[in-house]
């Protein structure tokens, strides 16, 4: 008998153990998979006794001031939270006065002020073949000196001075004591900066007492943002060249056979002998002056400050067109971005005169009297470019700037070659032992335009495993990449490319195994778009819907935000254009897909409702009660020429299929037009308000006459 409890008894233990095993797993499951992104920091949030609550409050806004402390110190120096405190920042930086032979430009001369190069050239300015590029641009998650990782050792440095012994509550009649280390772990998310401080404390007052070690606070910089346009942006210049570029137009627009300008690259007369001729330090003079006027013309589109101006020379309008740095598939309206060289910031430059005066060669022959004067000048430039990205509604709409340095480099007229690849968002520095540990067989990735079939190179692979993302490759020109991929129970292949919509697909390398995937990107195309009207109009009969396409009026404009549905395996895509009545067209970045579409028309006219007497019958008896009805001016509030009336809108899904993407030009958009404003101001009546409530009605009632269309 007692053998037969024994057992029972073990075969409970085990029954137990099997089921609090299970609970733990479903419990760190669901908790992982509850804060995807912030993995270190626990998501319940410690409890204390509300007479402690000061004590907590307290040290986490020491938390939220040393954090936010932090983080102004690493963007006005690029991501660095020191340079000489090896602690905080153990990047090797090389300093020099000279802006064009450093790792960091000091901001004025002696200078506490440093910031490093995103992209530079790392070898010295008069190399030859051997010239190597480089950047100090710091990993922004998980490496040792990430963004991340620097705020947490300079949280930690700085987080007992704040709290200053916990003076202000020593009289109160709080005995606080340390109970254990301290330790900061820092999370950058999509839209915030988490700041965890470890922190075990004993906290006693009148006999009572309690354990704090939890201090949380939420930073609101949206530094992920942030550093992906900066990264964007130097990207664009490792690839396009557009510094130097520009420099080059600079040159070419503003020099001549004329010693007030810059001289010609290439240029000749036939002419014995020549007026013209330039000092090589004038000349640089000359060249750093252009650059102080014209770098800062430079704009991001999308970001909130950008605006194009038309102007009526052609040459003016290239030149400043050649300014615009396009960043495609993202939107960053809520950010500004600024460039800005100042003189006194020395350049790198020479010309290919001999010494100081500078002359054209010349043939020249008395007894056929010709002559020839050949300008050939060719030009050598370096040059820091200080770009500035600003989130103006962070920190609660204080706002929070970030620094970093470009550096333009131009050797005989031509932008310097690199070999270099294109800096990574964050997938780069998102390397753990995970990522590093790849014992997978050969596993091909080929990708493919979903619309041409043809290979798409330079399309960057990421493996996800649970919250672990691995940067993997690059395809080549043949659309390809052959790697080793780490392993783990089941993943995600990412295929992301600007100008594409990113693709995930699931997967599992297994160890030794080869293996092929086949991945297809949505292409995204800029299309021109037109929107037309369809008239809701007022009738005896009441109010009935026209299907009659009419073009906008020079008063009328429409916001129109398209939402890409997603099919799950597919980043997620929207597009927002702005068209004003009577112009040609606007542009739409648009991709194949299903759409949620979401218009608002708007006209700049002042409309009226105006005061009317109604009565209503107030009992069997035939009694009548009359009441008056104010007048309503919508335009109220609003200055002279600026009315804004809420005309119409539309509220549709639709789907955008790829051949009449690849087969047309500009897309047509109907929207919903209330014809409120074409009834007679005497004829309106407070019942025609209703129908600017029925947008959504419209659009699904009459769905298949406002179906999109191409031309």
């Amino acid at each position: 008998m007692k053998k037969q409890t024994k057992a029972q008894a073990t075969i409970f233990m085990i029954v137990g153990l099997v089921i609090l095993i299970g609970s733990s797993i479903f419990f760190y499951s669901t908790q992982k998979a509850s804060k995807p992104f912030e993995p270190e920091i626990k998501i319940i949030e410690e409890q204390v006794p509300v007479e402690f609550d000061p004590i907590k409050k307290y040290a986490a806004d020491c938390a939220y001031s040393a954090g936010a402390e932090g983080l102004k110190i690493i963007g006005e120096q690029g991501g660095y939270i020191s340079f000489a405190d090896r602690n905080l920042n153990r990047e090797p930086f090389i300093i020099t006065s000279n802006p064009t032979e450093t790792d960091a430009v000091p901001f004025t001369e002696n200078s506490d002020l440093k910031i490093p190069y995103w992209w530079y050239l790392k070898s010295a300015n008069n190399c030859k073949g051997d010239c190597r590029f480089a950047s100090k641009r710091p990993d922004l998650r998980q490496t040792d000196n990430s963004i991340e990782k620097q705020l947490e050792r300079y949280v930690d440095s700085r987080f007992k001075e704040c709290l200053n012994n916990f003076e202000p509550f020593a009289e109160q009649g709080f005995r606080i004591t340390e109970a254990g280390k301290l330790k900061t772990d820092v999370t950058i998310g999509s839209n915030d900066v988490a700041v965890l401080v470890e922190y075990p404390l004993n906290v006693e007052m009148q006999g009572r007492q309690t354990k704090i070690s939890q201090f949380i606070a939420s930073i609101p910089v949206n530094l992920d943002k942030v550093y992906d346009l900066a990264t964007k942006i130097t990207n664009l210049e490792i690839k396009h060249r557009y510094l130097e570029k520009h420099a080059l137009n600079l040159v070419s627009a503003f020099s001549g056979v004329d010693k007030e300008k810059l001289p010609p690259m290439s240029d000749m007369q036939f002419k014995f002998g020549s007026t013209a001729s330039w000092q090589k330090s004038d000349v640089k003079n000359k060249i750093t002056g252009l650059l102080a006027a014209y770098i800062p013309l430079f704009q991001v589109d999308g970001t909130y400050t950008y605006e194009r101006n038309l102007f009526d020379s052609e040459l003016k309008q290239r030149l400043y067109d050649s300014t615009i740095i396009p960043v495609a598939n993202s939107s960053f309206r809520d950010l500004a971005a600024s460039f800005a060289y100042l003189d006194f910031w020395p350049a790198y430059f020479d010309l290919n005169c001999n010494g100081e005066r500078c002359v054209p060669s010349s043939a020249n022959s008395l007894i056929s009297s010709f002559g020839i004067q050949e300008y050939r000048f060719a030009y050598d430039l370096s040059f820091p470019v200080l770009v500035e990205i600003k989130d103006l509604f962070a920190l609660n709409e204080q706002g929070y700037s970030f620094n970093f340095f470009l550096e333009g480099n131009i050797r005989n007229n031509k932008p310097m070659p690199a070999d270099f690849s294109p800096l990574g968002r964050g997938a780069l520095s998102e390397r753990s032992l995970l990522c590093d540990t790849r014992t997978s067989g050969n596993v091909t990735v080929a990708v493919t335009d979903a619309a041409t079939k043809k290979p798409v190179d330079g399309a960057q692979i990421l493996y996800t495993i649970i919250d672990e993302s691995c940067f993997i490759g690059f395809t080549d020109s043949d659309g390809a990449m052959k790697e080793n991929f780490p392993v783990g129970v089941g993943g995600v292949v990412n295929a992301v490319k600007d100008g594409y919509i990113g693709k995930a697909v699931e997967f599992e390398p297994r160890i030794n195994t080869d293996a092929s995937l086949k991945v297809q990107l949505q292409p995204i195309y800029t299309k021109k778009l037109v929107v037309k009207k369809k008239n809701v109009v007022k009738t005896p009969q009441g109010w009935q819907f026209a299907n009659a396409p009419v073009d906008l009026s020079s008063k009328e404009s429409a916001t129109i935000t398209l939402t890409r549905i997603s099919d799950g395996t597919e980043l997620d895509f929207s597009s927002v254009a702005n068209y004003e009545g009577q112009s040609n067209a606007s542009e739409l970045q648009i991709a194949p897909g299903a759409y949620n579409a979401d218009a608002n028309l708007i006209l700049n006219e002042r409309i009226v409702i105006p005061e009317k007497q109604k009565c209503v019958r107030k009992n069997i008896f035939g009694d009548r009660e009359c009441f008056t009805i104010p007048k309503i001016d919508f335009s109220e509030k609003s200055s002279p020429g600026q009315e804004r009336f809420p005309e119409g809108g539309l509220k549709l899904n639709f789907t955008l299929n790829p051949a009449d993407l690849q087969s047309y030009d500009t897309i047509v958009l109907y929207v919903v037009s209330m014809g409120i404003a074409n009834v007679s101001e005497q004829e309106r009546v407070i019942e025609d308000i209703d129908q600017m409530n029925k947008i959504e009605y419209y659009s699904k009632v009459y769905q298949l006459d406002l179906q999109p269309a191409f031309k």
